[in-house]
């Protein structure tokens, strides 16, 4: 082989080389970068709910916590006769559904608007006889609001923090891991 050919063999290789570990750096920096924007809803001292900044540790961190024996029927009954513990797992579920594994950026508006006004609908006349929940049940309101006004990811997020984390504190679903967005935490 001459020269020329050996210099062409190491240039070629050289410049794949890069552009194969180009390739993975892009990758590794937009999907697995991506799937979650780096924003969280959080609690203000003030027990407001805002949109903020979050380190990429913390956007998606649970706190581990001891499972709960569920809560009584009784604590949270919807107007028609709907008890709380079949009403948080319904949305749990339709969030993990709908959310989950970076679904959130590309979830039907449409379908989340329908499904926050459908929350509002079954939380008119709601009866609670515990302060936290009736807490909780106020920021998946202000937050079923958001997404029937606007589409907004955060308050999707949001909605589906609150009613993972009630599944495991008031239905006592068998799972340790919290967002700690929620004011009840066992009883």
């Amino acid at each position: 082989m001459n020269w020329k050919k050996v210099i062409g063999w190491i240039l070629g290789i050289v410049v794949g080389g890069g552009v194969i570990v180009a390739s993975l750096a892009f990758y590794v920096f937009i999907v697995l970068g991506n799937l979650d924007k780096g924003k969280s809803i959080v609690k203000k001292p003030d027990n407001e709910s805002s949109v903020v900044e979050a380190s990429a540790n913390e956007s998606e961190d649970v706190d581990k916590k001891v499972v709960n024996e569920p809560v009584d029927k009784a604590v949270v009954t919807l107007a028609d006769g709907t008890d709380g513990h079949s009403f948080i797992s319904k949305y749990h579920e339709f969030y993990n559904d709908t959310l989950c594994w970076g679904r959130i950026d590309t979830a039907s508006y449409s379908e989340q608007a329908q499904t926050a006004r459908e929350i509002l609908q079954s939380l008119e006349g709601v009866k609670i006889t515990n302060k936290d929940i009736a807490k909780d049940f106020e920021s998946i309101k202000e937050n079923a609001k958001i997404v029937v006004k606007e589409d907004n990811r955060e308050a999707m997020r949001q909605l589906h923090r609150l009613f993972h984390d009630l599944d495991i504190y008031f239905n006592g679903y068998d799972y340790h891991q919290t967002f700690g967005v929620t004011e009840f935490t066992g009883e």
